[in-house]
């Protein structure tokens, strides 16, 4: 019986920490110098995104071909929210990004929303929910846009060009294999 007393109070208290923690890195994101890529990365590229726009499909493809960040944002570029300092020249991006709409309910569809909010420095978005939350979650999204788009070595995409645009991809990238348009992932409905 003690037992699981002190469990619903450990969890009591877990739930309003576990929130302020998420909240402060939220806040931190949002304020902190923009990550540095080092020379020392060994990378081809980096693919980063909004979230909700087939990133992990395309780096898991991608792969196949050429050496790129994590799909599952273990070293932390998926998600940047301000461009980074490259000290390497070398190092392409691809940035894609979509709807802001479509965006929101593909990542509250999967339950990921507040943790992208959070990797995007998103604060307001993850205290307010409703018509508010949309609202900083577009505004967010939109400058997140801005940091990425008419950048040196930065191919920008919206979600729906991606299979209007393998060719450019391709190309940007300096793929040389025939069967990277061929195999190219199919795009989910």
């Amino acid at each position: 019986m003690k037992k699981n007393i002190f469990s619903y109070i450990a969890k009591f208290i877990r739930f309003p920490l576990r929130f302020i923690k998420y909240f402060f890195i939220s806040v931190v994101n949002k304020y902190s110098r923009p990550k540095t890529i080092s020379n020392n990365i060994l990378l081809d590229f980096i693919l980063i995104s909004t979230g909700g726009v087939a990133t992990t499909t395309l780096i898991q493809y991608l792969k196949l071909y050429k050496k790129l960040n994590n799909e599952n944002d273990q070293d932390g570029y998926k998600h940047l929210n301000k461009f980074p300092s490259i000290e390497n020249k070398n190092i392409k991006i691809i940035y894609i990004y979509g709807d802001y709409v479509k965006i929101y309910n593909s990542l509250k569809r999967r339950k990921i929303f507040q943790t992208q909010v959070v990797k995007l420095g998103c604060p307001l978005c993850y205290l307010l929910k409703g018509k508010l939350e949309k609202y900083f979650f577009e505004r967010c999204i939109k400058k997140q846009i801005v940091n990425f788009k008419n950048k040196h070595n930065v191919m920008t995409l919206e979600f729906d060009d991606i299979w209007k645009k393998k060719e450019e991809i391709k190309n940007f990238l300096e793929i040389d294999s025939n069967n990277f348009i061929k195999n190219f992932p199919l795009r989910n409905k």
